[in-house]
């Protein structure tokens, strides 16, 4: 950790944020991977959330580039990771992402895992855990294939694990962070599951070390959602907050920036300094529809570059657990937006969150249109609500 602090403004911050996350301007779409793995995955919690993200930063996107990458070619890989929900990231970073991580769900987020009465770690390791693995050796199973075929593996050895049986998501994340299962192409609109050595036999897990590991991940991280606080590297990943102020002080090339007006302490990569430095304020920038839980959403605590405080719970409603599709203009949440199809026509309702003239409308009508065609629908209608 080197370097010395310089001043940035929230508008800066902002533009060359929009402009990591490929919001400026978009990829090619022989760049899916690295649009991927750029943003430091996916988040896949809701089936379309992937497809939309995509939709917005690659030119020409179709559903079926995504489709191939996971389910054929393999260079994209789908399970949980950050905050122990679902992403899709490449392939390659797998083991980054895995040793990264690994602690932060068994640790923090996966105590909810260790009930009173429940089997400890141990005994799942030594008897369920297996007998999933044995499950899952001949393909990939839906949730309720698996859990049958391990009822009948574990015979009258069941009974301890029946109130995990109700639960696969938390028992599969286990396996999940532990290297043992991954998710496969799905069976009709069914989640499967596989064992990670047998869907991607050439992921080594034990390539890097939890230390470096997390360097290299801080680093992954700041490339796109740098300059960064180390709260906001912790509430990305899920981690805890003194962690990530332990992994920044470890962590080598890295510069501290400030935000104007603001005592918070900031870090990006050396080598981006430069491109902040000459970020262009004046570009066009397209406005953008993006979907709920977008990866733009999901990056920092502290939320002052794309939306203004008194409208964080109009975005992030934790009551019913939801964050929110959005409009963005100049890479600032300006509403939200939700939609209803027929088979003709898409229909997008947005609700401001600020003063919205006519000509914001108007900007977005494009947009609109092009995502009906991307949807398969002929033409949109967008009016606010």
């Amino acid at each position: 950790m080197t370097g010395s602090s310089a001043t940035v403004s929230l508008d800066t911050l902002t533009r060359f944020y929009l402009q990591n996350h490929f919001l400026v301007d978009c990829a090619k779409e022989t760049g899916i991977v690295t649009v991927v793995g750029k943003i430091c995955g996916l988040h896949s919690q809701l089936p379309m959330t992937p497809y939309c993200s995509l939709w917005n930063r690659v030119k020409g996107f179709e559903a079926k580039m995504l489709d191939h990458l996971l389910y054929e070619d393999k260079r994209l890989a789908k399970t949980w990771f950050m905050r122990g929900t679902l992403h899709m990231i490449p392939t390659q970073d797998f083991p980054v992402y895995h040793n990264a991580l690994k602690r932060m769900w068994f640790e923090h987020h996966g105590r909810y895992m260790k009930k009173p009465g429940w089997p400890s770690r141990k005994e799942k390791e030594d008897n369920l855990y297996p007998k999933i693995m044995k499950a899952l050796a001949e393909k990939p199973l839906r949730r309720k294939e698996l859990s049958d075929k391990v009822r009948l593996l574990l015979t009258n050895e069941a009974q301890p694990y029946e109130r995990l049986f109700s639960a696969w998501g938390g028992i599969l994340k286990e396996t999940s962070y532990l290297g043992l299962t991954v998710y496969a192409e799905p069976c009709g609109r069914e989640s499967c599951f596989a064992r990670l050595d047998e869907w991607l036999p050439n992921v080594n897990l034990n390539t890097i070390s939890e230390e470096r590991a997390r360097q290299q991940l801080l680093k992954k991280y700041l490339s796109c959602y740098g300059p960064a606080s180390p709260q906001d590297f912790a509430c990305w990943s899920g981690i805890l907050t003194s962690e990530a102020r332990q992994i920044i002080e470890e962590t080598e090339s890295l510069r501290q920036v400030q935000l104007e007006g603001s005592r918070e302490e900031l870090w990006m990569l050396k080598e981006d300094f430069r491109t902040l430095e000459k970020t262009d304020l004046e570009a066009e920038v397209p406005p953008r529809l993006l979907p709920k839980y977008d990866s733009y959403l999901m990056g920092h605590k502290n939320r002052s570059r794309i939306i203004r405080d008194e409208m964080l719970q109009k975005v992030y409603r934790p009551v019913v657990g939801e964050v929110a599709a959005t409009v963005l203009i100049n890479g600032r949440i300006v509403g939200t937006w939700t939609s209803s199809r027929t088979k003709k026509a898409l229909r997008i309702s947005v609700k401001p969150l600020e003063k919205f003239t006519e000509r914001k409308l108007s900007s977005l009508r494009p947009v609109a249109n092009e995502f009906a065609q991307f949807l398969g629908v002929e033409e949109a209608q967008i009016a606010l609500s």
